[in-house]
């Protein structure tokens, strides 16, 4: 796939898991909104029921007293008139009604105040009602009176300030409510009574009633009701949120590591391209040097002498050996792409093998002027190991610190006992590798950018067969190196038990 092709479906999957999540957000903050406001609802309802309890139970208890006595604050004077009338004389100048009783030559002196806005017209409604009730003998003009002086009185009179949390509790919990609450009552904007921590949380939202509304005087009587526990109560309507996070973490994840996955496929597809242009060129060059030396020997034109034909073998020999390496290093690497790898484990020792590896290698450093230098200080090397790719493994680091070290190649392999087991290490001058190139060495067909240097051949196998050979000995390879001082590689093998 085009590189630009998954830029853009990594933009598009972006895009959509932004709107995804923002979708989410919206989706929740608006269920938290419907929430509050079910709540508020509700809790206006459980007043509603509180304000009604309480003028019933006012009704309750006027009722029961049957008269005026303790209720008015007016006087009871006697005066000729008979039937049932109310008289409302309007004070223009104060906007202030008083009301009288008349009835039975007696007077019932109400009171003054400013009127409820719709006592006027409750009160027109009233008086039918009322000639209604006396004809049925079910009030007395004192039950009417009582009622409507009771208006004038103080709240903790009209009120049972120890049953109001009850109360409030009760009709809280018949809706639905059952967090705990603290109220308050106000009369005229003056505490009259409160819970023990209503000031204790002042920030929080307070959901407020009047009390006593069918008064025909107009009262500034409030009860406030709020719930230290609403915030918890509102979060739970987040409750899905936690599944819906993780879902969406668990989408993203997968679809960064889909995208991750994709860029490193894209990249081994880049190095696999290399890896064949260069194991085609790895193999044509041989092959064209034994075609043209082949024929020489078949061109009757060309002068043989003996030596001309030992030359010309010589070099069909080595390019056919060059030949046969290439293709068994693309060997071992298929041999390893096997599920399951047939080790020949022995007890081998670490010192023989890198002994009877040195002479070749000492041999290649010196004719390019170098040195190669060895510190065999482990005083145990006897590990369970395959002879053969043990030995592969390091032939290969010594080969590359050879073919990537500069003009006169400085190589060193040491043995050392750490931790129950051996480590190999071999260092050298050469060119370094960067730290970005340190986390893909190992990946197969990599290959290090080696700079001005064009003479280095190979797959970008041994590192990576290097690895495996490794792991599957349940031991650890390591780098460390610098770009233009050098590297040097570890190899940790466990001991025999």
């Amino acid at each position: 796939m085009n590189q630009k092709y998954i830029w853009l479906v990594t933009i598009v999957l972006s895009i959509s898991l932004c709107g995804l999540i923002l979708v989410q957000i919206s989706f929740f903050q608006s269920a938290s909104k419907i929430k509050e406001e079910q709540l508020a609802l509700t809790v206006s309802k459980a007043l509603d029921q509180v304000v009604a309890e309480l003028e019933r139970a006012e009704v309750e208890q006027i009722i029961l007293k049957g008269d005026v006595s303790g209720f008015t604050n007016g006087t009871v004077v006697s005066k000729a008139r008979s039937g049932f009338n109310i008289d409302i004389p309007m004070d223009a100048t104060h906007n202030k009604t008083k009301l009288s009783f008349y009835s039975e030559n007696k007077e019932y002196s109400i009171g003054e105040g400013v009127l409820n806005p719709e006592g006027l017209t409750g009160l027109s409604k009233w008086q039918p009602k009322f000639a209604n009730a006396f004809n049925a003998g079910g009030y007395s003009p004192g039950v009417i009176a009582s009622r409507l002086a009771s208006s004038t009185l103080s709240l903790s009179e009209r009120i049972d300030m120890e049953q109001l949390p009850r109360l409030i509790e009760e009709k809280l919990k018949d809706n639905g409510i059952k967090l705990s609450f603290e109220y308050a009552v106000k009369s005229k904007n003056k505490i009259e009574k409160r819970s023990k921590n209503y000031y204790r949380n002042p920030s929080f939202e307070k959901y407020g009633k009047k009390l006593f509304p069918n008064d025909l005087f107009s009262n500034l009587n409030v009860i406030y009701v709020y719930f230290p526990g609403q915030q918890r109560y509102t979060m739970k309507s987040y409750s899905m949120l936690i599944p819906s996070f993780v879902l969406t973490l668990v989408l993203i994840l997968s679809s960064a590591f889909t995208i991750y996955i994709i860029f490193r496929q894209k990249k081994l597809s880049n190095i696999k391209n290399d890896f064949i242009n260069n194991m085609t060129h790895e193999f044509k060059t041989p092959i064209a040097t034994i075609s043209l030396a082949s024929q020489m020997l078949k061109d009757n034109t060309v002068t043989t002498t003996a030596s001309t034909r030992d030359h010309i073998a010589k070099i069909i020999n080595d390019e056919s050996r060059r030949l046969t390496y290439q293709v068994e290093k693309v060997l071992q690497m298929a041999v390893f792409n096997e599920v399951r790898m047939k080790l020949k484990l022995k007890t081998v020792s670490v010192h023989k093998i890198i002994q009877n590896l040195l002479p070749n290698f000492t041999i290649r450093v010196e004719d390019r002027k170098g040195n190669m230098y060895q510190n065999i200080d482990a005083e145990h090397d006897l590990v369970m190991a395959d002879e053969v790719h043990l030995s592969n493994v390091v032939a290969n680091l010594l080969d590359n610190a050879i073919k990537y070290s500069k003009d006169a190649p400085e190589i060193s392999i040491s043995t050392r006992n750490k931790n129950k087991g051996i480590v190999i290490t071999i260092t050298d001058n050469g060119i370094g590798i960067t730290k970005e190139d340190q986390k893909m060495i190992f990946e197969r067909f990599f290959r290090v950018h080696t700079g001005n240097v064009h003479d280095v051949k190979g797959f970008g196998l041994g590192l990576s067969y290097v690895k495996k050979i490794t792991d599957a000995h349940n031991g650890q390879v390591s780098v460390d190196s610098i770009p233009d001082k050098g590297s040097k590689f570890e190899i940790y093998l466990p001991l025999k038990k």
